[in-house]
């Protein structure tokens, strides 16, 4: 799976760009602010449908322009596929516009659109995963289901309306000292229906993950100077209950639900579910995150990356492209060497870095270097 082509129309900085991209590594190379970035989160959106950095549409349109256009060619081995987004900024006091979504140029829902392109992506937010609250590391293991699992996608949209309406609910009741048991019981039920399985989902992917981060780690640890990186790095899905099906699942959920009443009641918010799960790195059984160093959290980070692209490589069936945005600037000499060769052979590699000089010697001897400059790219 590779992106053959990117073109870009009043899309942040870029009035208009188009560049070919070839097979194996390309580094995008440039000043800070250049405009590098904005090549990888355009492919990233058309990839997964949301941005890394941006929260809204308007801030993806370049300045002055009410609409951008995005679009991806790509080639996969069940064929070519274009995808092509549109984004619109209209001025203010007109209505909002959702984007549009084009499929080989037949418009489509995001949805539809959602695992044509698949992506393992590593932007400098990435670095704070493990130490960021426990939303971002639902999220990030959503949007890699989300990529293989279209029911997926849908399922985690379901589960935080039902979330929100019998908040709402358990809210009025709270207030009011009144609640109705047909209401709440129907919420009750879409919520344990919904948890049982977007939880399985992700407790099964977890334990897939597992073996080739473990793999990963030793190969990250290695290549490190540390004098004693830690022992007995494993990642474990930390879930509210267990089980290994949905039905088994469903009937703990059930169980929580009624020895969590009272409380619920009283606190007016819902306390069963997956929003209160979490991806647990540890060392040792100890949370990495409460002693480790700078180091090697990125290790750990970049252990899952590639221990992602193994999981997305297994079930599609060819390596997904990794966009790596100012990754290596973050990482010592070994760390770097470690990443180079982590990315498998064969695959599309994408990634942005401020100089020649900052490239590992693999990627800078084979690379298609491309220069940016505020606007516009120099391809050789």
């Amino acid at each position: 799976m590779r992106v053959t082509d990117l073109s870009l129309e009043d899309f942040r900085s870029y009035a208009e760009v188009t560049i070919a991209l070839g097979r194996g590594t390309t580094a995008f190379v440039g000043r800070n602010g250049a405009g590098k970035t904005n090549l990888l989160e355009a492919i990233h959106l058309a990839a997964r449908g949301d941005s890394p950095r941006a929260h809204d549409d308007t801030e993806l349109v370049r300045w002055g322009a009410q609409t951008g256009r995005v679009r991806v060619d790509v080639d996969r081995a069940e064929g070519h596929r274009r995808i092509e987004i549109l984004l619109f900024s209209p001025p203010e006091g007109e209505r909002r516009r959702p984007r549009r979504y084009l499929l080989d140029g037949a418009g489509r829902r995001a949805d539809d659109v959602a695992g044509e392109l698949v992506v393992v992506a590593f932007f400098p937010e990435d670095v704070d995963l493990l130490g960021a609250a426990p939303g971002a590391r639902r999220r990030y293991l959503d949007a890699m289901l989300s990529q293989i699992e279209r029911a997926h996608r849908r399922e985690t949209r379901e589960l935080q309306r039902v979330i929100e309406q019998r908040n709402a609910l358990l809210r009025a009741a709270r207030e009011e000292m009144t609640l109705s048991e047909d209401e709440i019981a129907f919420w009750d039920r879409e919520l344990v229906r919904l948890s049982a399985s977007v939880s399985l989902r992700r407790a099964q992917l977890v334990e897939e993950l597992a073996p080739a981060f473990r793999e990963a780690t030793a190969r990250f640890a290695a290549s490190t100077t540390d004098t004693s990186p830690p022992a007995g790095v494993d990642v474990v899905y930390g879930g509210q209950v267990q089980g290994p099906t949905i039905a088994e699942r469903a009937s703990a959920y059930e169980g929580l639900l009624r020895e969590k009443r009272d409380r619920e009641r009283w606190q007016g918010t819902t306390l069963v579910g997956p929003h209160r799960d979490d991806l647990l790195v540890t060392a040792n059984g100890r949370a990495l995150p409460s002693f480790a160093s700078r180091g090697e959290h990125r290790s750990a980070v970049l252990s899952l990356k590639v221990a992602e692209a193994a999981w997305l490589t297994s079930r599609v069936g060819e390596p997904p492209v990794f966009l790596l945005d100012d990754v290596l600037s973050e990482l010592d000499p070994g760390r770097r060497e470690a990443l180079a060769a982590a990315i498998p052979t064969g695959a599309q590699a994408l990634l942005t870095a401020a100089t020649h000089g900052g490239l590992p010697d693999a990627i800078r001897d084979h690379a298609q270097l491309v220069s940016v400059s505020h606007g516009g790219v120099v391809q050789p």
